[in-house]
């Protein structure tokens, strides 16, 4: 998860960069392949000044060996 994140620019300011990964990591060790429904529900508490949700969505996709 960690290196997917570095390698898709997910960090920006950092301020939400503890909660968003923490988050992501319990979702895939929950469900080993999520949909973008289940991305999505389960970062919604975790806020983003700098609008980077969908470089998010896309690294716990990779992580989770996602494609689609």
């Amino acid at each position: 998860l960690q290196k997917a994140w570095v390698e898709l620019g997910v960090p920006q300011c950092g301020y939400c960069q503890p909660g968003q990964i923490m988050q992501a990591a319990s979702l895939i060790k929950t469900n080993k392949k999520p949909s973008s429904d289940d991305i999505d529900q389960a970062m919604s508490g975790n806020l983003c000044r700098c609008g980077t949700y969908t470089r998010i969505k896309d690294a716990i996709k990779k992580a989770a060996g996602v494609t689609a």
